[in-house]
């Protein structure tokens, strides 16, 4: 009976230890890796939730349009898209057809931080692993840090 019980406990224990080792963002890579199955080993992704606070987003989307051929280490990826169609025509042909552009039509992505789900997100990425997260909001400018490296 005692054996069973450390048995038991050992288990408990090592789930607990692996558990608290796992990545913090798991399941935000995991969705950004089935937008974009050649994901970054590094670089930043930039998603643009098409609902939530306009002027951030409308601030994202000029972002987007003025800077898509800069840098090769940034992608941008829509999501909670109403329309494809009024997004094509806000952004451009050339600019929703690019490479660095993925459509998110299933609306697949989660915030990690739900009370932020209505600015646009900067996630950094080292290792195929999320490092970092930004918000482009009114008290903070996520997106000009992307300009400064």
């Amino acid at each position: 009976m005692y054996n069973v019980r450390l048995n038991c406990s050992l288990i408990l224990l090592c789930t607990l230890i692996l558990g608290a080792c796992s990545e913090n963002n798991a399941v935000l890579r995991k969705s950004i890796q089935a937008l974009d199955s050649k994901m970054f080993p590094e670089g930043k992704y930039v998603i643009i939730p098409n609902q939530g606070c306009e002027g951030c987003i409308s601030h994202a989307e000029a972002f987007v349009k003025k800077h898509i051929t800069e840098q090769d280490n940034i992608r941008y990826i829509f999501t909670k898209i109403q329309s494809v169609k009024l997004l094509k025509i806000k952004l451009g042909s050339d600019v929703i057809s690019n490479s660095k552009i993925f459509l998110d039509t299933a609306n697949t992505i989660e915030y990690p931080d739900k009370k932020n789900d209505i600015y646009p997100m900067i996630v950094t990425v080292h290792g195929q692993k999320i490092t970092t997260i930004n918000y482009q909001s009114p008290s903070d400018d996520g997106l000009a840090g992307l300009l400064s490296k």
